[in-house]
């Protein structure tokens, strides 16, 4: 035995596993002097301790003893075998690490995007637990990583275990305080296509929905008016219209929101469900026969098996999206009408034949939704109607119902706005045409949900009746409806009435259907009040719409 030329070898391959003289003296149980010592011819290894360093150094006790590496010749087989097995363990380790790191990686990316590009979009997590979540699986990978590397240092080892540890423990102990304060509903529609996706705050009952779901992420869309209790009934009427029955402790009342992922018509352009629908309907099916829908003068009519019927004005209809229709009665929904998968809009606003429509009845109870065919279908929407509906009683309804809601809460503080329903304005000074350009504006937000872009440009504008406290203006604009995705656009000439009422700092608007005196109670002006606004960029807007899951 060459004491100087084992000396050699031992440095050679304690440097070849990047160890240093201290690290090598304590996985031995020796000091670094002695290590130094066997390097520089000085001294050899006790021989109880020679299989452990030749195993650390990854070669034969024989290569040892002899001073040099084998390099497969005879007599120095089983050496290298013996180096190929360790330095394929090695390389093993080291893939499994690499494994565990890349998924790590693209973890921790993915919360980088959410905390800057995701909060500036408005995208949260499907559940607030997710992002803990995803913090716990990182850590638990970057450890597991560390100690594949590092399997022959302790204190490496025993460090990243440590620090994985606390991190999970701290993003689990996070998370369970965000489901407690704030849980996660999920829905898949039948078809698998849609996710329902709400979140519910357990102190204060508020109901938040979201759109635009991708993956684990969503955007914030819209909130429900009324607080709700725990329990919530989640039912899909269709493929892509989903029904939330609630029971709100405001009011202890039932209450419906209704999710739609959809539409019937071109995409382009949003019609109104009630006139979708107009014309009579009868039941499909043994099971509820004699039931039928059908439009009048009055107002729609359902009418049930035992000849019991219940007619619900236009102003009593809460349209939801582009496919619901809430029924209600003194504020409150009764039924659903839900345009099934098979409706087709034609070019007149009238559903196509062989479309059906979906009737359900709201209640915390199960229930399940009745299917209608048409059985007669109107030649106009005139002619089905019959007799205008009486302008001025309906005019004095919507003046009444506004002042009713601005005496209870005149600042609006616990409004919010609604398709087909009223408008919360947030302006208080006295430009009527200012506000009535910003009332257009908040309902064409209310049409989002269709991912249409709205770009609409304001012509005229004309003060028909009242004054700045109580008004009713007429808005001619020129707009543009545009599919970003397919690139088909429609440009139309629109004319549209709103009737304003001045509440503190807030105008609650309303947009005045067909067959309403939206001048009721009110005197003409004394002097004729318009406002030409071609071509002024002060009343022009975009409002792009929402894009669908799928889009």
């Amino acid at each position: 035995m060459d004491n100087k030329k084992t000396g050699q070898l031992i440095a050679r391959r304690r440097k070849a596993a990047g160890l240093t003289q201290k690290e090598l003296a304590e996985r031995l149980g020796v000091t670094n002097k002695a290590v130094s010592k066997w390097e520089t011819g000085g001294g050899l290894p006790d021989v109880g301790m020679l299989k452990e360093l030749s195993r650390t150094l990854e070669i034969s006790v024989d290569e040892l003893l002899d001073g040099e590496e084998y390099s497969g010749q005879a007599g120095g087989k089983k050496s290298g075998m013996y180096r190929e097995t360790e330095g394929h363990g090695q390389k093993k380790r080291r893939t499994a690490a690499v494994i565990c790191v890349v998924p790590a990686l693209l973890l921790l990316c993915m919360q980088l995007a959410y905390v800057t590009a995701g909060k500036k979009y408005g995208m949260e997590y499907i559940s607030d637990f997710l992002p803990y979540l995803v913090n716990i699986l990182a850590a638990v990978l970057l450890t597991a990583a560390a100690v594949l590397i590092w399997r022959e240092k302790k204190a490496v080892r025993v460090g990243a275990a440590v620090a994985g540890s606390v991190i999970i423990l701290a993003a689990g102990a996070a998370g369970i305080r965000e489901v407690r304060a704030r849980s996660a509903v999920w829905s898949l529609s039948p078809d698998y296509r849609h996710m329902l996706v709400l979140k519910y705050e357990e102190t204060s009952g508020r109901v938040t929905t979201y759109r635009d779901q991708i993956l684990w992420f969503a955007r914030r869309s819209d909130q429900f008016p009324y607080t709700s209790g725990k329990d919530m009934k989640v039912q899909w009427l269709a493929d892509d219209a989903c029904a939330v029955t609630y029971q709100s402790p405001d009011d202890g009342n039932v209450h419906e929101y209704v999710m739609t992922y959809g539409d019937r018509g071109d995409g382009i352009t949003t019609p109104y469900v009630y006139n979708l629908i107009t014309g009579s309907w009868t039941g499909e099916g043994k099971n509820i026969a004699g039931w039928s829908i059908k439009t009048a003068a009055d107002g729609l009519v359902v009418r049930s098996d035992g000849g019991v019927e219940e007619t619900y004005a236009f102003e009593d209809c809460v349209q939801f999206g582009t496919l619901a229709l809430a029924l209600c009665r003194e504020g409150l929904p009764q039924w659903t009408i839900v345009l099934d998968e098979n409706c087709v809009a034609g070019e007149d606003d009238f559903l196509e034949d062989g479309g059906t429509i979906s009737l359900c009845k709201v209640s915390m109870e199960k229930t399940a939704p009745m299917h209608f065919t048409r059985t007669e279908a109107p030649e106009s929407f005139e002619s089905d109607r019959g007799a205008a509906p009486d302008a001025a009683a309906s005019g004095k309804t919507m003046a009444k119902e506004m002042r009713d809601i601005l005496k209870k809460d005149p600042a609006l503080a616990d409004f919010r706005s609604s398709q087909l329903g009223y408008l919360k304005v947030a302006y208080g000074q006295d430009d009527i045409f200012q506000a009535a350009r910003l009332a257009l504006e908040e309902n064409d937000k209310q049409y989002t949900v269709n991912g249409i872009d709205v770009t609409r440009n304001i012509t005229h504008m004309e003060l028909l009746a009242g004054d700045k406290y109580d008004c009713l203006v007429q808005i001619d604009s020129t707009d543009v409806y545009s599919d970003p995705y397919s690139k088909d656009a429609e440009e139309l000439e629109m004319t549209a009435s709103y009737r304003l009422m001045r509440g503190e700092g807030v105008y609650l608007a309303y947009q005045v259907p067909y067959g309403t005196d939206g001048s009721s109670g009110l005197d003409a002006p004394a002097v004729k009040k318009e406002l030409d606004t071609e071509g002024d960029p002060g009343y022009s807007y975009f409002v792009p719409g929402e894009r669908q899951e799928g889009q």
